[in-house]
């Protein structure tokens, strides 16, 4: 019976927590439980074991989640390498005054013994880790959240396990969609696209369908299409080349088929993105926390998160207390009176790549400390910060006008701000045009080169690695600007990162990884880091590219934007 199906064994079930624990078993080392009190759910992976659970035998290997109801044995024993385990006992309990389940307890899901494999798993094992973090705080609100989180990882479990028994593995769409985004400007089939998935061509249109709500071979169209139309905007390149370069060999057919996606020609395209793009709205699904902006009758209004901003003179002295906003500043020609700096206090500088435009601007502190004394000596016309300097919003608001930017904003959005504010709508317009031509033109070059080979940002961090999605900024500069492969661990998510232990490291299964350094050009590194060289090194020979951190993490303005672009330029196209 099909887990959808079976409302009245869901809808009045409750999860509780038990405990939360993890560790290691070591290599041949054994984790065993037995005459269990109450279900457990043991998320493992790290090496390949053998795991004997009443009495049935099977060999595990890379990652796997494994469910024991209540009275059951398991033994779990690694092989060569170690295994690294959460294990979690709960109980899930019928509501008081619910009607009775209308299946016997032995055939609900959560009353039943399983082994699945988890081909993409990140996202269990980061709410595992979540779920232990919030453990370990003791009784109250982390607990109630432990619960929510338990039921939603054991219905991601379940909705896989499910799907898994419907003949196709659970990452068939996940395989397909980045084999795609890699090879979309050549010729595909969708038989050849279902032979990748190991499924059948019928199977992979019903289930690429269901999770993207088009086929899979009207997906290939979509990405050409959203790759003719950056072209199109952005660069100078004929129509029959964008025809040849998203993969289409004849030039009329390509025009057809834009015109049905997008219900006009090519030509015509070009000519009205040309057109309209200094009129085009700067800013849609305006909100009070959103940076945006509108015309008065007074003048420009800047909205930001502390309320909004009118001006009628565009301000001379500037201070910002983030070094990218000096960036987006420098890039418009203005100077910033003053400006945080990087690094630490004993030894505090502006970032290397713009240090030589900031002699006539005068250091504020750091930005996580900005010397506020020092911010009310410049005398400055408008103060611009983020929410991390909350606390000292008030007092920075009797020095001068300021506002307040989330750190995250796209740069984009707050360059065009700054050209509002400063009086250069024009020049701002330019930079982010010339910034998506040039990246318009050289994920084509990328993704020659690269030939669907998968690209990972990674950054390790005391005993953990960080792996970077798309949702990271430098991650969207990575995948969505320049169109690079992600690999099939990293899914679309919200969150910037996962967290995984140095040595799952190798799940990542990229061909290329840019590390992100603390310090990429002295000898010694953290240990953290050296593991990390270690284990992907010895997967595979990936190519590991380290780049400094400071830089690609914190420095976020269009200078510090196309100096990203510059080094994965250079070091992939090399």
């Amino acid at each position: 019976m099909p887990l959808q199906d079976q409302a009245s064994i869901w809808s009045d079930l409750a999860i509780k927590t038990l405990d939360v624990s993890s560790g290691t078993v070591p290599p041949g080392g054994v984790l065993s439980n037995k005459d269990l009190t109450a279900n457990l759910l043991l998320l493992a992976g790290g090496g390949q074991g053998r795991l004997v659970m009443n009495g049935e035998d099977c060999r595990i290997q890379a990652f796997f989640a494994c469910h024991a109801d209540k009275g059951s044995a398991f033994t779990l024993t690694a092989g060569a390498e170690s295994i690294h385990y959460t294990v979690i006992t709960y109980k899930a309990m019928q509501m008081s005054g619910a009607e009775p389940v209308l299946l016997p307890p032995r055939n609900h899901p959560l009353y039943s013994s399983f082994v699945h494999p988890l081909e993409v798993p990140a996202g269990l094992h980061q709410t595992a880790e979540e779920i232990e973090a919030k453990w370990s705080r003791g009784e109250g609100v982390e607990r109630f959240h432990v619960n929510a989180l338990l039921q939603g990882m054991l219905y991601e479990l379940m909705m896989e396990v499910e799907r898994g028994r419907g003949g196709a593995g659970p990452d068939m769409v996940d395989v397909v969609t980045a084999y795609i985004a890699g090879h979309y400007r050549r010729e595909l089939e969708l038989k050849e696209l279902a032979a990748l998935a190991g499924c059948s061509a019928r199977q992979l249109q019903r289930r690429f369908k269901q999770e993207k709500l088009i086929g899979p071979m009207e997906y290939v169209i979509r990405l050409r299409m959203e790759s003719a139309q950056r072209m199109l905007r952005h660069t100078d390149a004929p129509i029959s080349e964008i025809a040849e370069r998203t993969g289409y060999r004849d030039m009329y057919y390509f025009s057809r088929a834009f015109k049905k996606y997008f219900g006009v020609p090519p030509q015509l395209y070009r000519r009205t993105a040309a057109y309209g793009a200094g009129a085009l709205p700067v800013y849609s699904g305006l909100s009070e926390r959103c940076a945006s902006s509108y015309e008065s009758l007074q003048g420009p209004v800047i909205r930001h998160m502390r309320g909004e901003y009118g001006f009628t003179v565009a301000p001379r002295r500037v201070a910002v207390l983030d070094v990218q906003y000096a960036d987006h500043l420098l890039a418009l020609n203005v100077t910033p009176a003053g400006s945080v700096g990087t690094g630490s206090s004993a030894s505090l500088q502006f970032p290397q790549y713009i240090r030589d435009r900031l002699t006539a601007t005068q250091m504020t502190g750091s930005y996580e400390h900005p010397d506020l004394e020092a911010v009310g000596q410049l005398q400055p016309e408008l103060i611009v910060c983020t929410e991390v300097h909350a606390p000292h919003y008030e007092r920075l608001s009797r020095i001068a006008p300021t506002l307040m930017f989330r750190r995250n904003e796209s740069w984009q959005t707050i360059l065009r701000l700054f050209g509002i504010i400063t009086d250069k709508q024009a020049r701002a317009e330019a930079i982010i045009a010339d910034y998506h031509r040039r990246t318009a033109v050289l994920s084509g070059e990328l993704a020659e080169v690269l030939a669907g080979q998968s690209v990972a940002l990674i950054r390790p961090r005391e005993s953990l690695v960080r792996v970077h999605t798309a949702s990271h900024r430098t991650g969207a500069v990575l995948y969505r600007d320049l169109g690079l492969p992600a690999p099939l661990f990293v899914a679309d998510t919200s969150d910037t990162a996962y967290h995984i232990p140095v040595d799952r490291l190798p799940a990542v299964h990229a061909d290329h990884y840019f590390l992100l350094s603390s310090e990429p050009l002295q000898a010694e590194v953290s240990a953290t880091e050296q593991s990390a060289r270690v284990m992907l090194r010895a997967d595979e020979q990936p190519q590991i590219y380290a780049v400094d951190a400071a830089t690609w993490i914190g420095c976020y303005g269009p200078t510090g934007i196309n100096y990203i672009v510059d080094q994965v330029e250079g070091m992939l196209l090399a």
